[in-house]
């Protein structure tokens, strides 16, 4: 039995078995699950190559509470800084286990988690789950997407190479904003569909960039505007708007950065409790189900969080641990 299981290979999962083994828990008493074939899938999948990861993305304070810290880096570095985390402390991480069955048990000897995943059952005496929110990425819900276009409809900018198209970016906050940028730079033709007519959720570096932008025509934006649905015009996406003044329009590339969900029924069948506005925990991440935590963006919102934001969120959990004795024989 492991003293810690936590499902999820990102910032915060990896984060938290940092410190537990910074507080001595044994490299064997510690199992991360990752349904990918590496860590930090997310910004693995969704962040350009050219594209810096800040330590106060999306205007999050950078403070660090514990033991991990990262400056801006590039998506190359921020690798490199996890790959090395993982190393030095030796993290054990079971690659493409994807979990599908949880739950928790009592004996004499006291309760436990049994985890099942496609490469195992495995038994802890804490859960900790550490899955982004953007394990699934919102879909449009107005209307549906032609199978037959699915490699011209994309959910992030990494399956596949893009240059000198016409591309349909789909969204209206900050990675929309980002993809527009990248797209421009790699000799892209790029539209921006926004459903209002202004831009409230983009940073004020993303805003400056993109009003820029399209002051030089280097995009053009249909403000106000909402996709009615979309057709398959011999392998290419037609785009049809609701608004009758704007034509349809033939593009080589749809992009949606309509943001990600998250993945309630997952965590109902670990028997979380949810109110309106999601799953409940406390300021450790601790839910109602005793020795069960939520780690990085999972208690930051729906707005999703930064870096530094998910290594804080393992350092709240870790001191919990400690203080209730959960952790008592690490």
């Amino acid at each position: 039995m492991y003293q810690i299981v936590i499902v999820g290979a990102g910032p915060g999962g990896i984060a938290l078995a940092a410190e537990a083994r910074a507080y001595g828990v044994e490299p064997d008493q510690i199992l991360i699950l990752e349904k990918a074939h590496t860590h930090n899938w997310a910004i693995r999948q969704l962040y350009p190559e050219q594209k810096i990861t800040t330590a106060n993305y999306k205007g999050f304070e950078a403070k660090c509470e514990g033991l991990l810290c990262l400056s801006d880096m590039t998506k190359a570095q921020t690798l490199e800084f996890f790959d090395k985390i993982i190393n030095d402390y030796k993290i054990n991480i079971a690659y493409d286990a994807e979990v599908f069955g949880m739950e928790r048990l009592n004996n004499p000897a006291g309760s436990y988690f049994r985890v099942k995943s496609s490469t195992g059952t495995f038994e802890a005496k804490t859960l900790a789950v550490a899955i982004g929110i953007f394990g699934r990425p919102n879909k449009p819900k107005d209307y549906s997407l032609p199978s037959s276009l699915r490699q011209r409809l994309l959910f992030d900018m990494t399956t596949v190479t893009i240059r000198g198209e016409s591309v349909l970016v789909v969204g209206g906050g900050d990675t929309a904003a980002e993809y527009v940028q990248y797209l421009h730079l790699a000799g892209n033709q790029v539209t921006l569909s926004y459903r209002q007519m202004e831009f409230f959720r983009l940073s004020d570096s993303n805003r400056t960039t993109l009003m820029a932008m399209e002051e030089h025509a280097e995009v053009e934006i249909l403000r106000g505007t909402n996709i009615k649905r979309i057709d398959d015009d011999h392998g290419r996406p037609l785009v049809i708007f609701n608004e009758a003044e704007i034509p349809s329009r033939l593009f080589e590339r749809v992009i949606f950065a309509l943001g990600g969900t998250t993945p309630t029924n997952f965590l109902r069948t670990l028997g979380i409790a949810f109110n309106d506005d999601g799953p409940m925990f406390d300021d450790a991440g601790a839910t109602n189900v005793p020795g069960l935590f939520l780690l990085g963006d999972l208690v930051v919102g729906k707005k999703g969080g930064s870096i530094i934001t998910a290594f804080n969120s393992a350092v709240h959990a870790m001191k919990r641990l400690r203080a209730n004795g959960q952790a008592a024989s690490i």
